[in-house]
Formats: structure tokens, C-alpha cells, sequence
């Protein structure tokens, strides 16, 4: 393709304006709507936004095992989001509950039985039914959206007795205002009991959408992390961890980066590892180590090799702090009401979101060892304090909720 003088002007000034965080991906978008005159696809991306609602007409059964549809975006490898709901399934079903997927995307393997083979591959060995969603969805005591696209396709399904909302981000917050800001924010008014992951969503969710809300919190797993294992610190140095996800916005990609650059600066001896995204060449004022993805089975070791780990969130916090806790490594965090509901200054290092008081966190941690060492006891003792079980049973409670309160309601007829 060749750009005339315009055209290459018309894309430099993209960069300008957006910066490199807006991404190959747009711009690769943008240039061949622009260019290829190939149109935007509004049908079919957002098309059940103007589906018809139906509210649930089921009644709730009073005893039994509870028959569950579950409806996902899609279905891809190492999805923290995806590790979530397919360990609740799995316990749920361990308890005897009938669990059913249903899949708005393409399934993996191009049909029911290869798509659950990678589930069970990738995450947990569930015994589900894994389908396409289409307008034969079986009945259900309960129907649970579990991102804002599906919500809309839960919102259109009435053949259940209860719709829930499985809610481990605020998703309207990852998008500037505008069309898919407003169809994400809409679906906490669809009237859905939220299922959310920590105490700070709920508290959002209740505030400014008057939702009902159930909040479980995290735990960890124990067969991949733990301080008791292999523990390979550089000779004569320390290491620092950063959970960098640069095509994340909040992750804090370029926060972290020049937080670590006046750590560099001030400690040119220590060595970082960047983690969380595919191998590629990034420029940086510092070298670094980049992994790439790691299967879950090397995390442990790569977090049990680092003193301190930099992990950032604007929204809700990540899992991983937990992770690092569990595996011996000291935590360094932003402030926030969306961290602190799970994150304590007892338990991690807590810092203003800006370069200077993060890089200041990072160095006193690593040149006071008593305080490092002060905070690594107390995190793991708090990693270990966590139960998926328990945290699962809170899920399990609020999906009888229903069954409960229309028992409570036939009682005082």
C-alpha cells in the first residue's frame, strides 16, 4: 500500500494524539476502514443490545440440586476471568449442583466436545455441557451473565427462575465515554442479584445502580503457590517483579515503567522481570528480563525468585498479589478503595499512583530488610488465612437466595 504525504501525515498524527497505548490493533482498524473502505461492524457486535427483554417467569423449587446456565463471551487459554467461573463450576458441581456453558463466541475446536476438552485442559476438569447459545437454552433456577455482552443475551432469556450477574469488574470503567461505555453501564440496571468479586464492587454497584449484591472474596492455588518451594534468588542481587500488561490500561503499564526507571536510577544493581504478556521488544531506560507467558506450574518458582513485586490496579485489584504473598514475595501497591478492600499496609506496601512514591515504596523495601521481611510474614500469613471453599460457598448461598426468600414469602401468605 502506498500512503501519499497526507495519508502518512494523517497516521503520525493518530500517534500523537492517541500515543502508543492506543494500540496496532486500532490503528490497524482504523487504516483499513479508512483506506480499504471496509465498513465498521456494528451488526453483529452490538446487535443484542436491542434485544427484547424477558424477565424470569420459572418459580424457584424449594429443595434439590439447582440446575445452572452460565454464559460466557467466549473461551480462551489463561483468562483470570475464565479461572474464576470454571473453578466455581467445578466445586459446584462437586457439590452437586448441574452446571450448563453457554458460549456467545466460537467454541474452541469448532464444537461442544473439543471446547469442553480445552476447558478441562486449560482450567478444571468440569463435567458441563458446553454449547453455543441459541434460542433452545434449557430452563434453570438459575441464569448468571457473567461480562456486560452477555448480560444483554441473559436479559433476553426468561425460561429461569432467577438472573444473576457475576461481576468481577466494573467493565464500564475500561472504556473511554461513549457508545460501549454506556451499553457496559447499563447492564447493572437490568435488575440482576450481582455476584461480585470483592467488597468494593458491591459498594460501587450498590451506590450508583441501588443492585443487589452478594460479594465473595480471593484466595489462591495452593498447589502452584507456595513459599516452601525452590527458591533461586539471583547471586548478590535483588529482583524485582512488575505485572506489566501494556495493552491493559488498568494495569498502569506506563505508571509501573517510570516508577521502575527511578528505581534503576537510585539502584542500578537490581534486576527486573516484566510479567504478563507475550515476549516482544520493548525500548526501556533499564534492562529488564522477559519471561513471556509462563504456564502456572513455573510461576511459582519465577515469584519465589523475587524480593519485591510491583503490581498495579485502577480498577479491582488483581489476583496475583495474593499469589506473589503465598509464594514469599513482598507486594508493592497503589492506594485505592478498589485495592484496599482486599490489600492492607499490614500485609503489602502501599503507595500513592505516582511514579516517585511507588519507585520510593519499591527502594525502601528493598534496602530494609527487617521491613521487608515484616511484610512477607505477614502476607503470607494472610494469603493462607484465604479458602476457595469457603469463598465458593458464599457464591452457592447467594444463588439460593432466591429459593430462600420465596420460602421466607409463602410462609407469611
Amino acid at each position: 500500500m502506498n500512503f501519499n504525504d497526507s495519508r502518512l501525515a494523517d497516521l503520525l498524527k493518530l500517534f500523537r494524539s492517541r500515543g502508543l497505548r492506543y494500540g496496532m490493533s486500532t490503528v490497524a482498524a482504523t487504516l483499513t476502514r479508512k483506506y480499504l473502505s471496509i465498513p465498521l461492524r456494528v451488526f453483529p457486535d452490538f446487535e443484542r443490545v436491542l434485544d427484547e427483554e424477558r424477565p424470569a417467569r420459572l418459580s424457584a423449587p424449594q429443595s434439590g440440586p439447582l440446575p445452572i446456565n452460565w454464559i460466557l463471551p467466549g473461551i480462551a487459554p489463561a483468562q483470570g476471568g475464565l479461572l474464576n467461573i470454571f473453578r466455581t463450576i467445578q466445586q459446584l458441581e462437586a457439590w452437586g449442583h448441574e452446571n450448563r456453558v453457554y458460549v456467545l463466541g466460537k467454541l474452541p475446536g469448532g464444537g461442544s466436545a473439543p471446547a469442553k476438552e480445552r476447558i478441562r485442559k486449560w482450567y478444571f476438569p468440569i463435567n458441563a455441557e458446553v454449547e453455543l447459545l441459541s434460542d433452545n437454552i434449557k430452563d434453570s433456577d438459575a441464569l448468571i451473565a457473567t461480562s456486560w455482552p452477555t448480560a444483554y443475551a441473559v436479559r433476553s432469556v426468561g425460561n429461569t427462575a432467577q438472573k444473576f450477574y457475576f461481576v468481577q469488574d466494573i467493565e464500564y470503567m475500561f472504556y473511554a465515554p461513549g457508545s460501549v461505555y454506556e451499553f457496559a453501564r447499563r447492564t447493572y440496571q437490568f435488575g440482576f442479584r450481582g455476584i461480585t468479586l470483592g467488597s468494593w464492587i458491591a459498594d460501587v454497584l450498590r451506590r450508583e445502580f441501588n443492585m443487589d449484591c452478594s460479594a465473595f472474596g480471593f484466595s489462591y492455588d495452593r498447589d502452584a503457590y507456595s513459599s516452601t518451594g525452590i527458591r533461586l534468588l539471583p547471586a548478590g542481587k535483588k529482583r524485582v517483579l512488575f505485572y506489566a500488561r501494556p495493552e491493559t490500561e488498568r494495569r498502569g503499564f506506563e505508571l509501573g515503567i517510570l516508577s521502575l526507571s527511578l528505581v534503576a536510577k537510585k539502584m542500578p544493581e537490581v534486576e527486573f522481570v516484566l510479567v504478563g504478556f507475550p515476549r516482544q521488544p520493548l525500548q526501556l531506560p533499564f534492562a529488564a528480563i522477559f519471561p513471556g507467558i509462563l504456564p502456572i506450574s513455573e510461576l511459582g518458582a519465577l515469584y519465589r525468585s523475587c524480593d519485591v513485586a510491583l503490581v498495579l490496579s485502577h480498577t479491582n485489584v488483581s489476583m496475583l498479589p495474593l499469589e506473589l504473598m503465598a509464594c514469599g514475595c513482598a507486594v508493592v501497591s497503589n492506594m485505592g478503595p478498589n485495592v484496599e478492600w482486599l490489600l492492607t499496609d499490614q500485609t503489602v506496601q502501599l503507595a500513592k499512583p505516582d511514579p516517585k512514591s511507588l519507585a520510593e515504596a519499591i527502594i525502601e523495601l528493598l534496602q530494609t530488610d527487617q521491613l521487608r521481611l515484616r511484610k512477607i510474614e505477614a502476607g503470607l500469613a494472610f494469603a493462607q488465612s484465604t479458602d476457595w471453599t469457603k469463598e465458593i460457598r458464599t457464591i452457592e448461598s447467594a444463588l439460593l437466595a432466591n429459593r430462600e426468600d420465596s420460602h421466607r414469602l409463602a410462609l407469611h401468605v
